[in-house]
Formats: structure tokens, sequence, C-alpha cells
């Protein structure tokens, strides 16, 4: 389908334009192509204007290097390997123009975990199940949250020192029965333990979930998004802007833990991916 550039596309074309050419893939996550990992693929050369990217449904975070114009692809943790594409938008001669691109999920077993956990969180009651149907599209809404301002760093620092105590993707059992794949890295420090941002970014949602516990989700940009979970104190609120290493709370142990500990977390276009690949130091 094409069709003439008016109002919102022309608004998109300027944004996909509006970044520095002096970057290199060295800026960027490393590419990972796997369940869970970071697609770095390239869309088009530098001069070829591209509107749009999605995969999944969700919009895809775009760069523009001295090399061209590349797509920072989140891949879902239950992501079948083999062949995949993505959507593009794109501008040919003021007339929008679709096509795809293919990128390849590679295959990456992950170790399995077993824990015991308070069974209340295993067979909800009545009130709990309905703080759980609460919670769904609230944070649903966090995790494919988009804006247009482009991330200033691809680089993130660790919220708080500490021995990584559960890595990300760990295939799990709870008391015996298999359970969904840890989505973040787990940081053992005990309640009380300053957490800080691990970029520049903007408070998009604060809350306290069933399962997450206190929470805070921080928006980096082009849906690049930090999670931080199982808070005892949050001391930001929404629409708040924070530097790389503000304090945003202290660590804790609410939700469903096994003692108190940081989960964090990385989100890009609406799925968790591994936060290691985004560490100066893995």
């Amino acid at each position: 389908m094409a069709g003439c550039i008016r109002g919102g596309w022309h608004a998109l074309l300027l944004a996909a334009l509006n970044v520095s050419a002096h970057a290199q893939l060295g800026s960027l996550p490393r590419h990972s192509p796997y369940p869970g990992g970071v697609a770095i693929v390239k869309l088009s050369d530098a001069d070829a204007p591209v509107l749009e990217v999605t995969y999944g449904g969700n919009r895809v975070l775009t760069v523009l290097l001295s090399e061209g114009l590349f797509g920072v692809v989140g891949i879902p943790l239950d992501a079948t390997p083999g062949m995949q594409q993505l959507q593009i938008n794109a501008a040919k001669d003021g007339v929008r123009v679709a096509y795809q691109t293919a990128f390849e999920i590679k295959t990456k077993t992950y170790a399995t975990q077993h824990l015991r956990i308070d069974p209340r969180f295993l067979q909800l009651s009545p009130e709990n199940q309905k703080r759980v149907e609460r919670d769904q599209p609230l944070i649903a809404t966090a995790k494919t949250h988009w804006s247009e301002a482009r991330p200033a760093s691809f680089v993130l620092d660790l919220p708080t020192p500490g021995r990584l105590s559960a890595r990300f993707g760990l295939r799990r059992t709870l008391n015996g029965k298999e359970s969904w794949p840890h989505g973040g890295l787990d940081v053992a420090v005990g309640t009380g333990t300053p957490l800080r941002a691990a970029a520049a970014a903007r408070v998009i949602a604060v809350d306290d979930y069933f399962y997450s516990g206190k929470s805070v989700w921080l928006d980096h940009g082009q849906g690049f998004i930090t999670l931080y979970i199982h808070m005892s104190r949050i001391d930001v609120k929404d629409g708040d802007t924070v530097e790389r290493g503000s304090v945003i709370g202290l660590s804790g142990a609410s939700g469903q833990v096994t003692g108190p500990h940081l989960h964090w977390a990385v989100v890009l276009n609406g799925v968790y991916v591994d936060p290691e690949l985004f560490l100066k130091t893995p």
C-alpha cells in the first residue's frame, strides 16, 4: 500500500532523520540474536528515509549511524528460532511504501532454577486474583510505552553493586511446578539499599503490584525501558525526570520473593531482554 506523506507521517520522517550519524555500531547493545536477546538489523543506507519499524505489532527503536539506519530489536524469550520479519514503512519520492526485512533468531538454552515460595502466590485467593487482574493491563501499558525521544545512551549502569544471584532467562520451577522464565537480572542486596537509575530517563509508572511489589518504570526513549521491582520504598513519581545515577528508591522484599533483592529488567519493543547486553562490563 502507498499514499502521500501528510501530517503524522511527515512528523515521523523528521523524527527518523533527527539523530546524529557520528555514532558507531560499537555504541549499541551487543548483537545477540537469540530468544531474550537483541538483534541489530540494518534497515537501509543513511539516505533512505524509514518512517516506522514494527516487530510483533510493537514499534522498534531505530538509530542512524555512519554505516546506515539500524533497528535495535528486542526478541521475546518465547520466540521460535529461525527467520523473522520486520515490518517497515518508508518514503520514496514523497510516497509511503511498505516492505519487510528479514533477520535470523538463533537457538539458546537457558538453565533451570528450582525455588520454593509462599503458596499464596500460586493458589490465589479471590482478593489476590482481583489484584492480579487489576495489575495486568497496567503492566502491559508500561511495557509497550512509546516516546519519540531517542535514548541518550544504550549503555546502562547496574542500579546497585551486588552479587548477581539470578540471571536473565532462567527456566523456573516454583514449588515443583513449571513457571514463567526469569525476565530480569537479580542483584542480591539487603533491604534499604539505594537503587539508582541505570541511565537518564523519565518515570512513566510507579505502582505496588501483587507479584512484583513496589515497582518503578523508567522510559529512556523509543520503547527502551528499565524496570526496578521488589522495592521497599519509592522516591520518585510519574512524570519525574531522573539523571543517570539518581536514587529512585530502596531495595526490599515486596511482592513474590524468597528474600530481599533487586529484580532489574530491560524492555525493548514491548518484550523483556537480557540486561547484561547493555552493561559496559558484562
